[in-house]
């Protein structure tokens, strides 16, 4: 039987995607992007819970959680600089210069 959290994880990746592919603004693409990381790191914890063995699955579980951060962490750095090395300013009032 497919449980609630399961559905809900699924519908979060389904508006990421559709966040991804409707919108060409940086704000946007990168709000569903941390939504896919979101939704991965539920469906991690959804299944390390069915585990035949909780304790012995509580480690593996962090470590992919934790890598999961630390994608999520390389690619906002890899934004960062790419709009650096653009010359976008970082200013909320000027983030229509992205729209295009």
């Amino acid at each position: 039987m497919i449980s609630y959290i399961l559905i809900g994880a699924v519908a979060l990746l389904a508006v990421a995607l559709a966040g991804i592919i409707s919108d060409r603004h940086f704000v946007v693409i990168m709000l569903a992007v941390e939504l896919m990381f979101v939704f991965s790191s539920i469906l991690l914890v959804y299944f390390f819970s069915y585990s035949a063995n909780p304790d012995s699955s509580a480690v593996p579980m962090l470590i992919a959680i934790w890598s999961v951060a630390a994608v999520e962490v390389i690619t906002l750095i890899t934004f960062y600089v790419y709009m650096k090395s653009r010359g976008f300013d970082f200013d909320v009032t000027r983030l229509s210069k992205l729209r295009g």
